[in-house]
């Protein structure tokens, strides 16, 4: 059974096939991938930086979420009763079976453009590594004194890069939650990729990395846990606290982000990868999700309930430093040349995932945030492919390869760039310009209508 084959039959079961809901709620196994608006399917074929975007890696990376997230235990916030067939479905023999037909050669397909993106430096020393390390979180503005010491957060620091760009958005609050839906991708099972690094026995580093994890589980007090406190900070701004319930709307460079991480912790022949990315990670966070808090502050104003933001702001002072010394240094003490390169591949490939993911969820925002001004009136469709819609038609949402116009034939559609209650709305005659990579999905507004894409 070749490759292709393999996806059709693993995109084909129940749960992964699209519904009319634009939100979905109360169900965390259903997940729609969306391989039947797929033409290229070629998934032997990895995807290059070029490609980032495309529709082909938005499937496989959909795919790799739900093969990563069916070695995590999943249940709904209220009773799994209403929903314990798809739980059976979701964890079952055949798609476990179809699962790891897939998974090997979608992993290589999504991440070994790694490789050549990711410039590994001639770091070999300890010495070199801490002076590398150090010159790297200055450049990005965390810097540090030679000991290893992160600088007291600014909370007051001004806004700048994706922060500052939300609050400048017309529609700041749409952005801002698209935002937060992209993070609770992870923050809604935080700390499961590092769960899978705990186990075995690897000397003190483990349990310098176990003290982080209890951390992210509020050392064993549910209240206290992270992404229990993230669900506060949705439910304050009326947003759906269930894990995946804005999968429509999550952006190809988020997924695969998660899922570089499960990617190099799953396999634990990328175990020194994951401690370079988590040191590099865990430095930034303290300034990150302190801009993050001003952020949210600035938009929503006193209904927000940033604690998530704060408590990392605080913890994260901790972690970085914890990461820095006891793990990345730590290792590169203990085993030396055999792993520095691997600890410094882990850095750069993280900076990889994060440029990408910036530059893809910034074009985004900026798109939708002026879909009127991508919007053509009058237009008349002259070929191209049509879809015919209604109401209750599966909603799914889509990239594309290359700049395309939407056209409407017949009746009135809503276009959700993001989760809104507000949709675009395209009445006959409207065309509108959707870049290639910008994630949108369509519903009929009307008993029927007519979309063509040219």
């Amino acid at each position: 059974m070749s490759v292709a084959e393999a996806v059709e039959r693993y995109c084909g079961q129940r749960l992964f096939q699209a519904g009319p809901e634009v939100v979905i709620v109360g169900n965390p196994y259903r997940r729609t991938i969306g391989l039947e608006d797929l033409t290229d399917r070629d998934f032997a074929r990895p995807v290059t930086e070029a490609g980032f975007l495309d529709h082909r890696h938005l499937v496989v990376s959909r795919i790799l979420c739900n093969a990563y997230e069916s070695s995590m235990i999943l249940l709904p916030e209220g009773s799994v009763g209403p929903v314990k067939a798809d739980f059976d479905a979701f964890y079952g023999d055949e798609a476990r079976r179809l699962r790891d037909a897939v998974w090997p050669d979608l992993e290589r397909c999504s991440f070994d453009f790694l490789r050549d993106a990711a410039k590994v430096p001639p770091v070999r020393t300890v010495d070199e590594l801490r002076a590398w390390f150090m010159a790297e979180v200055d450049a990005v503005g965390s810097p540090a004194d030679g000991s290893g010491n992160n600088p007291e957060v600014t909370a007051t620091a001004p806004l700048r890069g994706t922060m500052l760009a939300i609050t400048q958005c017309r529609h700041a609050e749409e952005a801002a939650a698209l935002y937060l839906f992209q993070l609770g991708l992870d923050a809604l099972t935080e700390a499961s990729a590092m769960a899978r690094n705990l186990g075995g026995s690897y000397g003190a580093e483990q349990s310098e990395l176990f003290k982080i994890f209890i951390d992210e589980f509020g050392y064993g007090v549910h209240s206290a846990k992270h992404s229990t406190i993230f669900r506060g900070l949705l439910r304050s701004l009326d947003l759906h606290p269930d894990v995946h319930a804005y999968w429509n709307f999550y952006l190809t460079s988020s997924l695969a982000g998660t899922s570089y991480f499960n990617h190099v912790s799953e396999n634990h022949a990328g175990m020194f990868r994951y401690m370079g990315a988590v040191t590099y990670l865990e430095w930034l966070f303290a300034q990150g999700f302190a801009d993050m808090g001003t952020m949210l502050r600035t938009v929503f104003g006193d209904r927000v309930d940033t604690r998530y933001c704060d408590e990392h702001a605080h913890i994260d002072i901790h972690h970085g430093r914890m990461t820095f010394e006891h793990l990345l240094l730590g290792f590169a003490r203990v085993h030396g040349d055999a792993v520095i390169p691997d600890l410094v591949r882990g850095v750069e490939e993280t900076k990889v995932m994060m440029r990408l993911g910036e530059e893809d969820f910034l074009a985004q925002i900026r798109w939708a945030d002026n879909l009127d001004a991508h919007t053509s009136r009058g237009v008349t469709v002259d070929g191209g492919e049509t879809r015919h819609l209604r109401p209750d038609s599966p909603f799914v949402t889509r990239v594309y390869d290359a700049d395309t116009a939407l056209v409407v034939g017949d009746g009135e559609v809503d276009v959700y760039a993001w989760a809104t209650q507000r949709p675009h709305r395209l009445r006959r005659g409207d065309a509108l310009h959707v870049p290639r990579g910008r994630l949108h999905g369509l519903k009929a507004a009307t008993a029927s209508a007519t979309v063509t894409a040219r």
